[in-house]
């Protein structure tokens, strides 16, 4: 294809002369083989804290943030019923985010 944007299109339509992905194939891109972007990415992932399970044994509630304002109760019932009992499910569409305890830790924690 070709973009019809021209000089107001964000997006570089050229390849780089030098670099790393001056040599960069198509498939290397698309499947993340040798693909320094992809690297970089992965870098930046590793580098994120990571979250640690409390040290509280009495929590079984979970955070569900961005949720899109389609998401029903029932999608995430279906969702999380898979990993244990569900006590209790609320959505607050107000704030895209609900909150899913568990009647065991063990389904919280998976």
């Amino acid at each position: 294809g070709e973009c019809r944007r021209g000089v107001e299109c964000p997006y570089r339509h050229e390849m780089p002369e030098t670099g790393e992905l001056s040599v960069q194939n198509i498939k290397d891109r698309y499947y993340g083989v040798n693909d320094p972007v992809a690297k970089k990415l992965m870098r930046k992932a590793s580098d994120m804290p990571v979250l640690e399970v409390p040290d509280d044994q009495s929590i079984m509630t979970l955070y569900v943030g961005g949720l899109d304002a389609r998401v029903t109760e029932q999608d995430l019932k279906d969702q999380f019923y898979h990993f244990g009992e569900i006590k209790s499910l609320r959505v607050i569409t107000r704030q895209a985010c609900a909150f899913v305890t568990f009647t065991t830790r063990k389904a919280a924690e998976e």
